[in-house]
């Protein structure tokens, strides 16, 4: 399998916390739990660096906080995130992204992007429509080859 490496320059981020309450269906019986939504997707904004023939485009990646589980869960596709080169609701925007990230996670992660992290790998599936992230990370300098390809 090929892939692309992708690096991106973190500019900003952010955090935003949406609670709502989930609607009442007629016949479901659910606790309190159930009925409480939260979403908690980390939003970036960044610029391409890497590669070459995309570099400064505009992307928005968000990092979707989902139990190990829930991953892999009933997909076929063996990947943690998605990049799609066009988005239908912010035409400004060259590219857009989903990782998956592990929430037991998600304090570190948050941490270290308001500390030390200023780019982010994403490793994309040559052969896969829509393109499959099949490796991502953080840094605070260049990448290093997750395959140990040069």
């Amino acid at each position: 399998m090929s892939s692309t490496l992708f690096v991106v320059e973190i500019r900003s981020w952010d955090w935003p916390l949406h609670v709502g309450v989930r609607p009442r269906p007629a016949s479901a019986e659910r606790g309190l739990d159930d009925d409480l939504m939260c979403v908690e997707t980390i939003a970036i904004e960044g610029l391409v660096l890497e590669p070459q023939e995309h570099r400064s485009k505009v992307i928005h990646i968000g990092l979707l906080p989902l139990p190990r589980d829930v991953i892999f869960r009933d997909r076929d596709e063996r990947d943690v995130g998605s990049l799609y080169t066009e988005h239908e609701e912010h035409k400004d925007l060259d590219f857009s992204a989903n990782l998956f990230l592990p929430e037991d996670t998600l304090q570190r992660v948050i941490f270290c992007l308001g500390s030390i992290w200023r780019q982010i790998h994403m490793w994309i599936d040559d052969d896969a429509e829509p393109q499959s992230v099949i490796h991502f990370g953080f840094s605070a300098e260049a990448p290093a080859d997750p395959t140990g390809e040069a």
